[in-house]
């Protein structure tokens, strides 16, 4: 078998450089001796400022460490460079999503991503984004058991949901922490999109808030009302559109709008429930940050308000041009 032979002072260097080229071969042990490292190397080409060595070869037998590594020697490396490093995991679910290109090997990826990572039980694979009536996003399961609902930690709490029917993420987790951090005893909080519930949860359980969850999807708000009552949390739960049934729900401290695509539509229900000097944590998708504020201005403007911006958040990717922010303002 072939192999780069470096010295160990230059080996990190160059099992980054042929990682990032796919020509490390995973499938072999990395050999050590006399102050030199032996990399295995995938193809013919050789390896510039390396010497390449040939070695008998060990099998590796450590565990992956990446689904890209559980599936190096079973997809080609075209395929292995459509696969992004991420996905979501749900409880004990694990939703991916794959590019267009790699969704007849779906299956192959989710049996060996189940190999892998045993805590793992459920494989699925995104096959619409969120969308609907009730933002809820396409899931097809395509190894493990064959279910969609599970439960989630975070934080301290326990949410009962089904991926399928719910929609729910785990990458929020910091940002949820960050707006329940805020809230101080006393205040009244209202949660719209409040989904199965991780923010009026976490709220209610940090503070002596009176927090009032509004959702629009009926399999949302089962899951919301099992989830506060296990976790024995201090909030009432609305079921209807935001729009229409806010007006009904009194004035409020502070509003977590989590609704990307679609928040600035509800500011004209949400603003008047806001006491004076009240807060508003806004989500929007945007570019960058003075994106994400210059639309919550123009937007609040129109209603004949003034945006007083306190804090700009960038609460992750998006797509790859566009990320999800949180703005939270005061208005005027």
């Amino acid at each position: 078998m072939r192999y780069a032979k470096v010295a160990e002072k230059d080996a990190e260097a160059v099992r980054r450089r042929l990682a990032a080229e796919g020509r490390l071969d995973y499938s072999l042990e990395v050999e050590r001796g006399g102050g030199y490292v032996m990399f295995p190397l995938k193809g013919d080409g050789g390896i510039g400022g390396c010497e390449v060595v040939e070695l008998p070869g060990r099998p590796r037998h450590r565990k992956p460490r990446s689904l890209r590594e559980a599936l190096d020697g079973k997809l080609d490396d075209g395929d292995l460079s459509l696969l992004s490093s991420s996905y979501n995991i749900v409880g004990d679910i694990a939703v991916l999503e794959l590019d267009d290109r790699l969704m007849g090997r779906r299956m192959l990826i989710g049996e060996a991503l189940l190999r892998a990572f045993p805590s793992i039980r459920v494989a699925a694979v995104k096959t619409a984004m969120v969308s609907g009536e009730y933002r809820v996003p396409g899931v097809e399961v395509v190894a493990g058991e064959e279910r969609t609902e599970t439960l989630h930690r975070e934080h301290g709490c326990l949410y009962k949901l089904d991926v399928a029917k719910a929609y729910f993420s785990p990458r929020l987790g910091h940002e949820r922490m960050r707006v329940a951090r805020q809230v101080r005893d006393g205040e009244r909080v209202l949660v719209m999109f409040a989904g199965v519930g991780p923010y009026p949860i976490l709220i209610a359980k940090r503070a002596k808030a009176e927090v009032v969850a509004v959702e629009l999807n009926p399999e949302a708000v089962a899951y919301m009302r099992w989830n506060v009552s296990r976790n024995r949390a201090g909030v009432e739960v609305v079921e209807g559109d935001a729009a229409r049934v806010v007006h009904n729900l009194g004035v409020f401290d502070r509003i977590v709008m989590p609704l990307p695509k679609q928040a600035d539509t509800f500011l004209e229900a949400a603003m008047p429930a806001l006491k004076e000097g009240g807060v508003i944590h806004y989500y929007t998708f945007a570019k960058n940050s003075l994106e994400a504020t210059g639309h919550l201005s123009e937007t609040v403007g129109g209603l004949g308000r003034r945006a007083k911006i306190l804090d700009v958040v960038e609460c992750g990717s998006y797509s790859p041009c566009m990320s999800r922010y949180c703005v939270d303002f005061s208005p005027e």
